[in-house]
């Protein structure tokens, strides 16, 4: 119903609403397209106080928005109507039946409406809106009308579940989630293998660290050790380990605490500095937290420790900034991964609506950029006014939120910037507090405890420098970022501080404040669910996003305005900015490595296709090497950078490994190769003699004959870069390598029960849908194979392909599909008897199917066999089990006809 609503509002002049009951969560999707038709013609919304489900909140953002005019229903009689009236320039309709203003009846129920265009009947249910609207028991809204109501409704809400439990308070002993009973039995069958190291990445909010207690408890072990760089973080890790296995052996090491002979101890990082008794003893588990962290310095003592134990890495974000790998120290062995959509699809966390707010009352562009970011003193000064703690107040207030009270983090630039918001808010007769690591940890969880109470006025936290990660307040019902945010990671931390499961909330409210500055894309293209099955949203020409499955994107129509003018950029202009700001960060002239991880800059290629070769573009930036200055274009370190720069798409790393061990050891390049695998242990599996490697064939093909001399690197190679070749070379190659890696050995193997249909794949992720790694030698054909399943991989626009490789594929309806067969499939040879006969053989077949080369596959469901006309190839038509859906239809450029015939 959302859609039609929105669609009705769009060129609407006049609208009629009338609904038994209003949410925020309904609300807050109309609020800029109600404000809209305000301002062109009348908006009039009638709803009720009936069974009290219409939130006062919702009655006072109704009242803040200018134009539109409310009445409510306050009597003893039923108020059932569900009723939308729009008329246009183009003419009227109207839509009766089951959809109140709420989340539930606009977008998550299953509800029935009727649509009219008659005339008479529009201009019938007219007089009736009329009638109602003046009973004696409809009122006009007004504060007095609402503090009224909330006055009568508050003793009937029932209180919701405690944010905290006392250290003392009893409770029954918890029990693992779905999430936790997935990775226990991962981590299980993880050690029968023999491993000892591993790592979970899992969303913020399904429950990690009692994840670590079961499994702590599953393996028996007896001496462990808990490790976090922040003590509040430990001491909700203390409660969950004391439900779980008993207190009794507990004990915490920082914050003045020393409990180091404790069977189970629970220690900051800072503490193991020098401290002979923790770093002493032999550990049976070791665990991190927030193991992203790990590559700091204070982290690398804990190396020794786990040696001789079982370690377990914990994070929701692996990925750094650095570009620094933690999931080394894990031997790469992921044994379970749920990002942050997965989780919200499955319903084990809460789905969110995301507001884009338009934020003109900061002119990022005057402020000067040092070292890769605004320096804090400017950011916090020109975010701490009144215009701006204005906007924010008001449309947090428009907005509202879900839940049995408001509680509302706003995450700040600094503790200067929070302690001014928080300061604007209470002067606007608001209840808010200024929460930092300045306070100690007894302070914050008091403040905590608070804003989860529903008989608590306080309602608002502003916060810097905690709440990032690793504290757990299910009762946050509302998010507002407050500043640029550089770090996709990061947001995505703050985010899952309010997306746990909490009673009387179905929606997280996010409002961020988007301003004209060059990060930001990065919270968008973090919301961004290519796998999803959410509501696309067209932020921009050329930018269509998919949330999660139940949440919504809402950009102001002037936010898409500014995203637009900085989407509208050059590949060369952002390119320029991301060089500039890897080399204020690094303090050096970066290398293409330094790209690695950092999904908010440009691709390696989008630097290729502006400049033509890394070199050019440090020519352009004022970075040139004293080497490169007068040095010909085809030099062959030309020659040689620009193809150690290239994407080889290599079936094995060996060529990487040689190109490597080449610059590693010129006057030794097979030994070079060796230590390239002593280096990167995690390409062991793909380590083969030099001799039987095709290593130096595949090379060959792929850098120009002049690079070498014979097994060498030519000696004007040497001679020129001298010192600087390895460096060189390496920072070129490692960006490709760990692509490839990232490809084929980093994905968590799946089940096909975990496909979303309709999602978008690529073939490596498709493959560990099935169990296994991908392998470009092995996993780049039409179909594949695995033990009972077939899986068919196909392309609709095969222009750009080879001759011989045009195959024609083809939708015949919207629930038939022709597929052109490999050209050695025929009808009597196993291959093509596997398709044909596949239902016979209790085979399933599984199809995905690509609108052009270099986009991800679209998953259309399992498919059987009807037809086959011709011979090697053949083309088969597929029958899907499900029709394919308009706006599937449009990503893959297709208008399909209903199929008439039965399947």
């Amino acid at each position: 119903m959302l859609d039609a609503v929105r669609a009705g509002l769009a060129s609407a002049e006049e609208v009629l609403l009338a609904v038994s009951f209003t949410r925020c969560s309904g609300l807050q999707l109309l609020v800029e397209p109600l404000q809209e038709v305000a301002k062109r013609g009348r908006v009039r919304v009638l709803t009720s106080t009936y069974q009290q489900v219409t939130q006062p909140e919702a009655l006072e953002a109704l009242l803040e928005m200018e134009g539109v005019e409310c009445r409510v229903q306050g009597g003893s009689t039923g108020f059932h109507s569900k009723f939308w009236w729009f008329r246009g320039k183009s003419g009227a309709e109207c839509w009766a039946g089951s959809s109140n203003l709420t989340r539930g009846g606009l977008a998550t129920n299953l509800e029935w409406n009727i649509r009219s265009l008659e005339e008479a009947r529009i201009e019938q249910t007219r007089r009736q809106f009329d009638a109602l609207w003046g009973r004696s028991d409809v009122q006009p809204l007004s504060r007095e009308l609402i503090h009224r109501y909330r006055l009568h409704r508050r003793p009937e809400r029932p209180a919701p579940t405690p944010l905290f439990l006392a250290a003392d308070e009893p409770r029954r002993a918890p029990q693992p989630n779905p999430a936790q009973q997935e990775a226990l039995k991962k981590l299980a069958e993880l050690r029968e293998r023999g491993e000892r190291r591993a790592a979970v990445i899992a969303a913020t909010g399904l429950g990690k660290t009692y994840l670590a207690a079961f499994d702590v408890a599953a393996s028996g072990a007896r001496r462990v050790l808990y490790v976090s760089h922040r003590l509040e973080h430990l001491t909700q890790a203390m409660r969950a380990f004391g439900l779980v296995l008993g207190k009794k052996h507990l004990g915490l090491v920082g914050g003045g605490q020393v409990a180091a002979d404790a069977d189970i101890v629970f220690a900051t990082v800072q503490s193991l500095r020098g401290n002979a008794t923790l770093l002493g003893r032999r550990w049976d588990y070791v665990i991190i937290d927030e193991f992203h962290h790990a590559e700091a310095s204070g982290y690398q003592p804990l190396r020794k420790l786990i040696e001789h134990a079982f370690f377990l890495g914990m994070t929701a974000t692996p990925e750094r900034q650095d570009g620094h790998d933690v999931l080394e120290w894990c031997n790469w062995n992921i044994a379970y991964e749920i990002r942050l959509p997965e989780a919200i699809d499955r319903g084990w966390l809460l789905p969110f609506h995301y507001f884009g707010i338009a934020d003109e009352t900061v002119d990022f562009a005057s402020i000067p950029w040092r070292n890769g970011k605004i320096p804090i003193e400017d950011l916090e000064r020109e975010l701490s006014i009144d215009a701006r703690a204005e906007l924010v107040l008001e449309q947090a207030l428009l907005h509202g939120f879900d839940g049995p009270k408001r509680a509302t983090v706003g995450f700040c630039a600094s503790i200067r910037h929070a302690e001014f918001m928080a300061k604007a808010f209470n002067a606007r007769n608001q209840n808010a507090v200024a929460v930092s690591g300045n306070q100690s940890v007894e302070e914050r969880e008091l403040i905590y405890r608070r804003l989860a109470d529903v008989t608590d006025p306080l309602e608002w936290l502003f916060v810097a420098d905690v709440l990032n990660e690793g504290v757990d307040i299910p009762a946050i019902n509302s998010l507002l970022f407050l500043r640029p945010t550089d770090s996709a990671g990061l947001f995505l931390q703050q985010l899952g501080r309010g997306l746990r499961l909490f009673p009387e909330t179905e929606v997280l409210t996010v409002l961020d404040f988007v301003g004209h500055h060059r990060s930001s894309w990065i919270t968008l293209q973090a919301l961004h669910d290519p796998k999803g099955t959410g509501t696309r949203v067209d932020v921009v020409e050329g930018f269509t996003l998919k949330p999660p499955r139940g949440c919504e994107v809402v950009l102001q129509r002037r936010t898409r305005e500014i995203l637009a003018k900085i989407r509208r950029l050059t590949t060369r202009q952002r390119c320029d900015e991301a060089y500039r700001l890897l080399r204020d960060e690094l303090g050096r002239p970066p290398l293409p490595v330094d790209l690695w991880l950092r999904e908010e800059l440009p691709e390696l290629k989008d630097f290729r296709g502006a400049y033509g070769s890394w070199l050019k573009c440090q020519e352009d930036q004022g970075d040139s090497p004293a080497w490169a200055k007068g040095l010909p274009e085809d030099h062959p370190v030309h020659q040689l950078l620009s193809a150690a720069e290239t994407d080889w798409q290599a079936q094995r790393v060996g060529p990487y490994a040689l190109l490597w061990g080449l610059a590693a050891q010129p006057d030794d390049p097979r030994a070079g190769y060796e230590e390239f695998f002593r280096r990167y242990p995690q390409w062991e599996g793909e380590h083969k003699p030099l001799d039987s490697s095709k290593a130096w064939l595949t090379l060959s093909k792929k850098v120009p004959a002049a690079v070498f001399n014979g097994e060498r690197l030519a000696s004007s190679i040497t001679t020129t870069l001298g010192s600087e070749l390895f460096e060189q070379v390496e920072g070129r190659l490692l960006y490709a390598v760990n692509k490839d890696h990232q490809e084929r050995h980093g994905g968590v193997l799946r089940t096909p029960s975990d496909l979303a249909r309709y999602g978008q794949y690529t073939r490596p992720e498709i493959v560990r849908h099935f169990g296994a790694q991908y392998d470009p030698a092995r996993h780049n054909m039409g179909i594949l194979w695995f033990e009972q399943r077939g899986v068919i991989i196909t392309k609709l626009d095969t222009s750009g392909a080879k001759e011989g490789q045009r195959y024609l594929n083809r939708f015949i309806t919207n629930r038939r599909f022709s597929w052109s067969s490999q050209p050695k499939m025929t009808r009597t040879n196993e291959m093509g008897r596997k398709v044909l006969e596949h239902e016979g053989r209790g085979l399933t077949l599984y199809l995905f199917v690509q609108g052009r080369s270099h986009e991800p596959a679209l998953y259309m469901g399992e498919a059987r066999f009807v037809a086959a006309e011709g011979n090697e190839p053949m083309a088969i038509t597929l029958a899907l089990d499900r029709p394919v859906p308009d706006d599937v239809q449009r990503e893959l450029r297709v208008e399909l006809p209903d199929e008439e015939e039965p399947i």
